[in-house]
């Protein structure tokens, strides 16, 4: 299951977005990043191969800002899987957006709280589900 979410033209209250800048803080990315799979694998022992990637630096309207694969024998572990990737990742991986805006320019609409991986409840996700969506 792959997993690409692009940047978008648009947010809530700030039309005509063309560009997103991505920041992260890059020591804390990997170890987050190694933290997600380990935890994807143990909730889906069959998972496959499971790759997140999220880019930094600018990011224009139309192409990929964080790509999600996942591979298992069976497509609802590889679906489960990767949408528990890119829920986690935004929840869990010092990674901040800027968006410039006909308007003008800023840091996302609110603060977000980054929980670690493993204060993540495991009954959250199941099989065939995982948790609240997200997007770029």
């Amino acid at each position: 299951m792959l997993f690409s979410g692009t940047a978008r033209d648009h947010a809530e209250g700030r039309p005509g977005v063309s560009l997103l800048e991505y920041e992260a803080y890059a020591e804390a990315v990997v170890p987050r990043l190694e933290a997600i799979v380990d935890r994807a694998r143990g909730q889906w022992p069959d998972l496959g191969r499971m790759a997140l990637l999220h880019r930094v630096g600018p990011v224009p309207v139309g192409e990929s800002a964080v790509v999600v694969v996942a591979s298992a024998p069976h497509r609802d572990a590889a679906f489960a899987a990767a949408r528990f990737g890119i829920d986690t990742l935004k929840a869990t991986v010092p990674i901040w957006k800027r968006e410039h805006w006909e308007g003008g320019q800023s840091w996302g609409l609110e603060a977000q709280h980054l929980v670690d991986v493993e204060s993540l409840d495991p009954g959250e996700w199941s099989s065939s589900t995982a948790g609240a969506g997200g997007e770029a």
